[in-house]
């Protein structure tokens, strides 16, 4: 009796094994149902530019279009209080939307009662669309950031968030933290070789431009700081 207790018992541990292994099989091979992008609008602040080139220069080579709009010197917060960003959206009518923003409120630290509402202000003038919010790289020479950068990643989701705080990028100076050209490059190079694994947004691929090829997409808009959006 005890032995027949003890097969039943194994056979069951069996049973289970096979069907875990079953449905960790299923989920690896069911197939991605995440559309590849054909068109994306890429917002945000003075990094925004050349990043949104070298990411158009990507465009180019693996089929997708890159729209952006830059606000020099702009914020989380005058972004998502802004009430033309849902119209600039529509208007636009992309598949995904990229976002650079927080480096002019990369040393916050209360995101959660200062940037709370303008996050889910830009989030809700996006709709369901897919977003890539790409985050704030470090500041030189100062300790500081990483509290923005964590609550941003969770606020958002690690699939949405790209995490550049601590990429090592060559700045224009000592003080400056925009990168150059060449680390502008590497930023967002990173960022695509990133994104198979990780992103929600899925590009149609992410063939290598030559170079440090940039490419500036056919609707590109630039807005001063004091300019509204």
């Amino acid at each position: 009796m005890r032995r027949i207790k003890i097969f039943t018992i194994l056979y069951y541990v069996v049973v289970c094994a096979v069907i875990i292994q079953a449905a960790v099989f299923l989920v690896s091979s069911a197939p991605d149902s995440r559309k590849p992008v054909k068109k994306v609008l890429f917002i945000g602040d003075s990094m925004t530019g050349w990043l949104s080139e070298r990411l158009n220069a990507y465009g180019e080579q693996n089929g997708f279009e890159v729209s952006t709009v830059v606000w020099d010197g702009s914020t989380i917060s005058k972004w998502g209080n802004s009430p033309k960003l849902a119209s600039v959206v529509e208007e636009d009518d992309p598949d995904a939307v990229f976002i650079s923003l927080g480096m002019n409120e990369l040393f916050e630290a209360q995101p959660d009662r200062k940037l709370k509402s303008a996050v889910e202000g830009i989030l809700s003038a996006v709709g369901t669309r897919p977003i890539l919010w790409v985050g704030p790289p470090s500041w030189p020479g100062y300790d500081k950031g990483k509290v923005l950068n964590d609550w941003l990643e969770n606020e958002l989701g690690k699939g949405s968030f790209f995490r550049s705080y601590e990429l090592e990028l060559p700045r224009q100076s000592a003080k400056n933290p925009h990168p150059t050209r060449a680390g502008m490059v590497q930023w967002m190079d990173s960022v695509v070789n990133w994104m198979p694994e990780h992103a929600e947004v899925v590009l149609p691929g992410i063939n290598k431009p030559e170079g440090d090829k940039m490419s500036r997409g056919k609707d590109f808009i630039y807005k001063r700081m004091k300019e509204n959006l």
